[in-house]
């Protein structure tokens, strides 16, 4: 439907004049039966001496087609249609929340439409009338609570198909808008949103079991010796799954209980990093090739052990366990401690001495295997003591220097099996 229009230059200022119509903007007349003819859609009222023009007749039809389209899973149409009626009439409430659903049901990861969503909802609400604001309230609450999940559950299934960092971002960035822009609206409706951010946290926690058990680890077997790109995929993965873990137990204050479980999470899986490490086929047999730093594990475990104080914070009866060492590598553990890696210029030439000076004779390699049995005692209970650093390193550099000026090389190096 659509006002009367001057044909001459557009103008939809026009006004009755001694029975005619005038337009203010050019001066063309037109009579009665004209300005009838002219009109295209809508109803004339030439009462007084202004035109105006009756559209709710076309306002019904198109909230009829709006609606049907949907009921019909047709979000795109039922958006336009809406538009239709704002054009016509900016402050039809109905059509601002309707369009808002639509909207809101088009969001995909790539192109996030929330935002429009809630404005859309906010504009219902604003022009609701007096009787009818409270239910317009409600049901924008509502409608964003489902959207905000639907979006949420799009994302954890992305990363249950696909755990990787960019899924994780993808859980972590959406989650801020989710926050953000629903808060928002529910601060605006009044309504409190019970149980929505625990309802999230759940879903954020069940992807991360169904991508653990079904993929990370799958994928990463140590007894298939698994290579440096498949360990560093483990890596990733695990950082990954830590990552959205926390943003879960981060989001409500109301779910100790399930938090508990959630840093039981993250402790086993950061158990299983610690512990990983890539395999290489060296001289008839795999040998460990890449894992953490040593710096890397300990920072690792002591995220550990404040995740286990957060579960006794939360049930005063867990019982804390003591800290674990760090595990090495394979070898050189006390070289390992005291450099930080166990492939580093300084270990690399250790290793070699090991595997070509003391490894050709047998009391060379009864002091290994001595060396196996006390140092990583020793690593456990003094590796951390600032004393057992200043010793070894200092001793440990002159043996170096030792070696490198009898012609033992500093450069990589993969253990010989032998």
């Amino acid at each position: 439907m659509k006002a009367l229009v001057c044909e001459m230059c557009g103008s939809t200022d026009l006004i009755k004049q001694n029975g005619l119509f005038v337009c203010q903007s050019c001066g063309i007349k037109y009579s009665l039966e004209e300005a009838r003819k002219m009109m295209i859609e809508g109803t004339v009222d030439v009462s007084g001496s202004v035109v105006r023009v009756d559209n709710s007749a076309s306002i019904d039809n198109f909230f009829k087609m709006a609606k049907s389209a949907y009921e019909s899973s047709n979000q795109k149409e039922a958006e336009s249609y809406c538009n239709k009626i704002i054009e016509i009439e900016p402050e039809n409430y109905k059509a601002w929340l309707l369009k808002g659903k639509a909207a809101g049901w088009q969001s995909t990861l790539a192109n996030l439409r929330i935002e429009e969503a809630v404005n859309c909802f906010t504009k219902a609400v604003d022009n609701a009338p007096e009787d009818d604001v409270k239910r317009i309230k409600k049901e924008a609450a509502d409608e964003i609570g489902r959207l905000s999940t639907a979006l949420m559950k799009l994302c954890c299934d992305s990363f249950v198909r696909y755990p990787s960092d960019d899924s994780a971002n993808s859980i972590l960035q959406n989650l801020k808008l989710v926050q953000l822009y629903t808060l928002i609206l529910f601060s605006k409706c009044g309504v409190k949103p019970d149980g929505f951010k625990e309802n999230i946290a759940t879903m954020i926690n069940n992807a991360i079991v169904t991508a653990w058990q079904d993929h990370v680890l799958k994928d990463y077997t140590e007894d298939s010796h698994p290579s440096k790109f498949i360990w560093e995929q483990f890596k990733d993965r695990c950082f990954a799954c830590i990552a959205i873990e926390q943003a879960a137990i981060d989001l409500s204050e109301d779910d100790d209980q399930a938090d508990i479980q959630r840093y039981k999470n993250m402790i086993d899986i950061t158990e299983e990093l610690v512990k990983s490490k890539s395999w290489t086929y060296s001289e008839g047999g795999y040998v460990p090739e890449y894992s953490l730093t040593m710096e890397a594990k300990n920072a690792n475990i002591d995220n550990m052990m404040k995740w286990h104080e957060k579960i006794h914070e939360i049930d005063p009866n867990y019982s804390v366990p003591p800290r674990p060492a760090a595990p090495s590598t394979g070898g050189c553990f006390i070289a390992t401690a005291v450099y930080g890696s166990y492939d580093c210029p300084e270990v690399w030439t250790l290793r070699r001495f090991r595997d070509y000076s003391l490894g050709k004779n047998w009391y060379g390699r009864l002091f290994v295997e001595m060396y196996y049995a006390v140092s990583p005692k020793l690593v456990k209970h003094f590796g951390h003591t600032r004393m057992f650093q200043l010793f070894w390193r200092k001793n440990l550099d002159k043996l170096v220097k030792k070696l490198n000026r009898q012609g033992i090389s500093s450069t990589p190096y993969v253990d010989r099996n032998w």
